[in-house]
């Protein structure tokens, strides 16, 4: 049972990488798409502001993230196979 709380939390977390990834990917895009949910034209100037100064840091989170989700992606690929390995060995041969 332990091996199924593994296998589920690093999907979990690789899904959510990925998640985390795509909106870091997309933060300009979907900053200029929203300016109209902000409604006054200062605030949406601001909001706009905010999503165009912070590039520097974005990049470094982006890069980051990256790194992670692939190390994560790695996980568990070679988990998988280890699991698969492990029932391999398992399994009986009836043939004899």
């Amino acid at each position: 049972m332990a091996d199924l709380i593994v296998d589920a939390s690093l999907d979990d977390t690789n899904r959510d990488l990925k998640a985390i990834l795509d909106e870091y990917n997309n933060a300009q895009k979907n900053a200029k798409e929203d300016q109209g949910v902000w409604g006054q034209s200062d605030v949406a100037s601001a909001m706009n502001a905010f999503a165009n100064n912070w590039y520097v840091h974005r990049d470094a989170i982006q890069s980051r993230l990256s790194k992670l989700s692939d190390r994560v992606d790695k996980a568990c690929s070679a988990w998988n196979d280890a699991d698969k390995q492990l029932a391999d060995s398992l399994q009986v041969d009836n043939s004899q």
